[in-house]
């Protein structure tokens, strides 16, 4: 081990997506933008793939092609617009497109080619989507025209904390598009949170991101069965004796109350480790909590192993649990350090930490 290995436990990966599928009863349509979630595209594609998935969703063509690239055949959904230049790609390699926009979707009528379209509309999270009363109108555009609508789609801004505003979305998009007939379409919504309080059979497939790799982030308040799949471990590099009032790592931000022994670990924000995890974050080592003792570096980090036999090369735990199962470090726990979000957190891990897999 040099920097540390990001470690990726496949059973508890389809695991994940057995619940997932059992409490949405819809189709499940696997989101694995930014490396999916950091946990790397090629193994999350080819996994998933393996256990049945055929629906990938991506947030830009380069993402497409990559996931194309490992799976021939599976059905990829790009997640918006993507520019005109783009569309060959797109056409030669059978993705389907996200539309909302009515100029967009003149030009690939114009082309005279059969694009796979999904038209998005917006119900509230105001980033893109056509507004509702255009809906109609995009509906007959592309109904009446040489491509083939496959679905519709709308996003929800807050279904990981307001259930209810979720909800009126929700009647919103019913509204919307009860006057077309959807009957051959795919009828999507859910993402990870709204999938555990949306059972709704208008709708026929769920776009699944984060609960898929084991995290929980609705605000209903279930006892659920998702287990983490990303594990980060990593190694003690060096050991020094500093005195107390002594401060180490850059802008001396923390002084030494006492004579401690301090472990350094080859993993920093270079990797995906968020700077902002100093001054409350901690790694796990010999079954014991460690706290960070000065500020993350690029390549490095600093914690207190004072009370511990510690030696060069003994296991760091930054991600995971203790070798006893006692302690755990979660996705959650970082963001919470770091007063971010667990998708930021994921999909910043860094490419320099080579994924193993397990399990």
């Amino acid at each position: 081990m040099d920097r540390g290995y990001i470690y990726l436990n496949k059973k508890n990966f389809i695991s994940n997506l057995n619940y997932l599928k059992d409490i949405s009863q819809k189709t499940i349509c696997l989101v694995v933008k930014a490396n999916a979630y950091g946990h790397g595209i090629e193994w999350t594609v080819k996994v998933a793939e393996r256990f049945g998935v055929n629906w990938f969703a991506v947030a830009s063509v380069d993402e497409a092609l990559s996931v194309r690239k490992f799976s021939p055949e599976s059905k990829i959904l790009l997640l918006s617009e993507p520019s005109v230049s783009q569309v060959d790609k797109i056409l030669e390699n059978k993705i389907d497109l996200t539309v909302y926009n009515e100029t967009f979707i003149q030009e690939l009528i114009n082309s005279g080619h059969p694009f796979n379209v999904h038209l998005k509309v917006d119900t509230g999270m105001h980033r893109v989507g056509c507004e509702p009363d255009k809906f109609e109108t995009l509906f007959s555009l592309i109904e009446n025209s040489d491509i083939n609508l496959r679905g519709i789609c709308t996003h929800f801004p807050v279904s990981d904390t307001n259930s209810e505003s979720t909800n009126n979305s929700i009647a919103l998009f019913k509204e919307i598009i009860s006057n077309v007939d959807v009957s051959n379409l795919l009828v999507h919504v859910d993402n990870s949170a709204s999938t555990f309080f949306n059972i709704d059979t208008t709708f026929n497939m769920s776009r699944i991101g984060l609960a898929a790799y084991g995290t929980y982030v609705s605000n209903e308040n279930l006892k659920h069965e998702l287990k983490p799949i990303m594990e980060i471990k990593t190694r003690v590099s060096n050991l020094q004796v500093r005195k107390a009032g002594e401060t180490v790592s850059y802008g001396k931000a923390l002084k030494l109350e006492k004579d401690s022994v301090i472990a350094t670990a080859p993993i920093g924000y270079g990797d995906g480790y968020p700077w902002n995890s100093f001054p409350d974050g901690k790694v796990i080592v010999k079954n014991t909590f460690c706290k960070l003792v000065g500020r993350v570096t690029m390549d490095q980090i600093l914690f207190d192993v004072t009370d511990l036999d510690v030696e060069i090369d003994d296991e760091v735990i930054i991600l995971g649990k203790s070798e006893d199962s006692s302690l755990e470090i979660t996705v959650s726990d970082i963001a919470s350090w770091n007063r971010t979000i667990e998708w930021e957190i994921l999909t910043n891990m860094s490419k320099r930490l080579e994924r193993v897999e397990i399990g």
